[in-house]
């Protein structure tokens, strides 16, 4: 249903498109996302060409993406960000991409998988309950 396929260095454009969109509907008030230099800054930090951001696609049409941290030597990997368009919600395809992720994950000989949710989000805390993860810890700051 849903394949995950790697973002070419050529597509790195559009992916800055879907991600200041998806910034614009998590944090629209951060600076970072505000203020253009800074947000082109903390695109670069948040999705270097050498992390494995790869497009959700559903018949070679884009409804998200999501940008995964691996640790091989610790068998790892920390969900760093997710996204399906506005427009793809509830129609399986986030299910479908976590899905799809695991089994890349699994294949990648990852044992444990992490990933945090913003308290002011608690859409995104169901649909991950809903995908079997669980509460863990509480950060504060």
């Amino acid at each position: 249903m849903v394949e995950l396929k790697s973002v070419r260095s050529a597509e790195q454009i559009l992916l800055l498109l879907l991600v200041e969109a998806y910034w614009q509907e998590l944090m629209s008030y951060a600076t970072v996302v505000q203020d253009e230099e800074r947000r082109a800054s903390y695109f670069r930090e948040r999705f270097p060409l050498d992390k494995p951001n790869q497009w959700a696609l559903v018949e070679g049409q884009t409804v998200g993406f999501v940008s995964v941290a691996l640790n091989p030597a610790h068998k790892r990997a920390l969900v760093d960000d997710f996204y399906v368009l506005p427009a793809e919600r509830r129609r399986g395809y986030g299910a479908a991409m976590v899905h799809a992720l695991h089994q890349q994950l699994d294949n990648a000989g990852v044992e444990l998988v992490e990933l945090n949710v913003r308290r002011d989000n608690p859409s995104a805390l169901t649909f991950w309950e809903a995908q079997g993860f669980r509460v863990a810890r509480y950060l504060m700051r």
